[in-house]
């Protein structure tokens, strides 16, 4: 069963990571999303931010990555190497008509690259079509905000951290969290959790799909567990009370709840966050995983 004050703190450790990480960017006009063929029928779609990518094909692997370096190889391709395992890397490059990818093999130096792995081409496109922007919209919106909340989590500030996620989850912008805006804030963590680990394009759309009713219910249960003015919305100084220590306690209680250290890697913290999915799932109508 999911924990009280959980899926506001997942979000945080979600935008956590090393130190090291902060300076790996990839230049800014190649950020925001980008499709690969026709903008009525992609073939594919590239969202990338600052410190991460996500690869969004219309049939397969749906995958996130968030960077753990970058760099300049041959040709003026840009290089960002991902956080998994297999340090998946991924070449860009501008063109006068959009952007140019290539995935180069794992055994490939990078003194070696590009190489001859096949290209794609990316572009900008006005708009997508309907059933993509229900899926990804949503979800592409929290990924575009993880940049700043890793900015605001760098240095394990719990307040600072809520902070951003708080930005990001008041729609509104009156301060507080309807149960609609926490729903919003667990699928995107829901989308963001299942990128992660790479879903299929169908199991994604069934997921969000059945997790909307259920959001519902995880915006109210938190909601429930917090609501201490009765108001039926959530502030910041509910989500906060008790988690520091009361005045002349500070050596008696923990501080705060608390981020992993800056050293811990992305993909250890986002095992934390595999957990927190798992106890939403069945409150999302999710799949586990």
């Amino acid at each position: 069963m999911m924990r009280p004050g959980h899926l506001v703190l997942a979000a945080a450790l979600l935008g956590a990571v090393p130190a090291a990480a902060q300076d790996a960017a990839l230049p800014e006009p190649m950020q925001g999303l980008w499709v690969s063929g026709e903008c009525a029928a992609p073939e594919a779609m590239l969202f990338a931010t600052h410190r991460g990518w996500a690869m969004l094909p219309t049939g397969g692997t749906q995958r996130l990555w968030r960077i753990t370096r970058t760099g300049t190889v041959g040709d003026g391709f840009t290089l960002a190497v991902g956080d998994d395992e297999e340090h998946t890397r991924l070449l860009l490059r501008a063109t006068p008509t959009g952007l140019e990818t290539r995935e180069p093999p794992e055994k490939l130096a990078d003194a070696d690259l590009p190489g001859d792995a096949p290209a794609r081409s990316f572009r900008r496109c006005p708009a997508l079509p309907t059933p993509l922007a229900l899926l990804h919209g949503e979800g592409l919106s929290f990924l575009g905000a993880l940049d700043g909340i890793e900015a605001a989590c760098a240095h394990g500030e719990a307040a600072a951290c809520i902070d951003a996620v708080w930005a990001w989850a008041d729609v509104s912008g009156d301060g507080t969290l309807t149960a609609a805006e926490v729903s919003r804030l667990a699928r995107g963590v829901a989308y963001a959790t299942m990128l992660s680990q790479g879903t299929e394009m169908e199991e994604l759309a069934a997921a969000l799909g059945a997790g909307a009713l259920g959001g519902v219910a995880v915006g109210w249960a938190l909601i429930a567990s917090f609501d201490y003015d009765g108001s039926a919305s959530l502030s910041k100084a509910e989500v906060m009370q008790d988690r520091f220590p009361p005045p002349g306690l500070a050596g008696a209680v923990a501080a705060a709840p608390s981020l992993p250290p800056p050293g811990v890697s992305l993909s250890g913290q986002l095992g934390a966050l595999k957990v927190l999915f798992e106890e939403l799932a069945p409150l999302l109508g999710l799949p586990g995983h």
